[in-house]
């Protein structure tokens, strides 16, 4: 499975969907909700290993944090795991919102692979 959007571009590694979003800014609740309704899509169909890969993302706010723990709930509840990639730019995020010890993160999908 490989496909791209205008949000994203999804890669499949041996049983892992690798999924590399594509704004740089992830500050709007449009842009957001419709990327959370896809993946959540591709939960809903199956998907159990996710990545989440957030080398192009420069900006995220409270909308795309509550994205990231929407999905990380919802991949729980349907017994999978989900790990975020390239954290660097959400680092800070993450610690003001005191939420980083609720994600898996890696530094790239390669890496985020192995946590599996």
């Amino acid at each position: 499975m490989e496909y791209e959007t205008q949000d994203y571009k999804v890669r499949d590694f041996e049983g892992v969907t690798v999924v590399r979003l594509k704004h740089a800014n992830l500050t709007g609740l449009l842009e957001v909700n419709r990327l959370g309704d896809e993946l959540k899509r591709l939960i809903g169909g199956g998907v159990r290993k996710l990545v989440v890969d957030f080398k192009h993302v420069d900006h995220a706010g409270s909308a795309a944090l509550g994205l990231l723990l929407s999905l990380n709930k919802k991949m729980k509840e349907t017994g999978g795991t989900m790990v975020i990639s390239h954290t660097e730019k959400l680092e800070e995020l993450l610690r003001i919102s005191k939420t980083a010890t609720l994600f898996k993160c890696a530094p790239d999908p390669k890496a985020a692979l192995k946590l599996f």
